[in-house]
């Protein structure tokens, strides 16, 4: 079995879905430094980071109830929701904020599985055009719930227009408890199904969204 990580790492200055949104900091609560002279090491030392940074960031799952103030929240997910057969669906040709359409889905078995978009957009991770990246449309969104879909993920920015502020993506897919993925990486290293997707969180209570270590195990 191969393990191919499709995450992306969470640091200062990465991408963020918002410019707004404020960037990451991670820093030594407790540095080796302070350890050593502190008293309560001998022949060693201890850092213990903090890192601080709104949950949606980096590769990150959404909840229901990042849409839905009824929904569950990500403590509140099981393992057998995270941890799934994957499909990658591939989107070529794909533009600048242009809709990908259920046309890409024709002929596919979705039921059951994590269905990974592949638009190839992660080669833009870091760069201006990465905030300028394809969509799902609507329609593709209630394809995915008809047809069985358990979590969709992409490998840019977001799932929806970020110009329709009714989020259509988002709010049909988590309405069906249908996870979402987004921000993955390296779905080129994937083959087109007979893969298992992990993509699990920690266990923080409410929270809507959370960093995930996506990966796939591929035989």
């Amino acid at each position: 079995m191969d393990l191919v990580d499709l995450s992306r790492t969470i640091e200062p200055g990465m991408p963020l879905f918002s410019p707004s949104a404020p960037q990451p900091a991670i820093t030594a609560w407790q540095s080796h430094a302070q350890a050593a002279a502190s008293g309560h090491y001998e022949g060693c030392s201890c850092e213990i980071t903090e890192a601080r940074f709104v949950t949606s960031i980096g590769t990150y799952l959404d909840s229901p109830y990042h849409f839905h103030p009824g929904g569950p929240s990500i403590e509140a997910l099981r393992l057998e929701q995270l941890v799934l057969p994957g499909i990658v669906v591939n989107c070529p040709a794909v533009v600048a904020r242009a809709g990908i359409g259920p046309g890409v889905l024709d002929g596919l078995d979705l039921a059951g599985k994590a269905v990974l978009f592949r638009t190839d957009w992660s080669r833009y991770w870091g760069q201006p055009e990465y905030s300028a990246g394809p969509f799902l449309t609507e329609a593709t969104a209630l394809a995915l719930r008809e047809r069985g879909a358990r979590l969709a993920g992409v490998d840019c920015l977001v799932v929806d227009d970020m110009g329709d502020p009714r989020r259509p993506v988002h709010v049909n897919l988590l309405a069906a408890n249908i996870l979402i993925v987004e921000n993955l990486a390296a779905l080129d290293a994937l083959p087109s199904s007979g893969f298992m997707f992990h993509a699990v969180p920690a266990k923080v209570a409410r929270a809507a969204a959370f960093p995930v270590r996506a990966y796939a195990l591929v035989p």
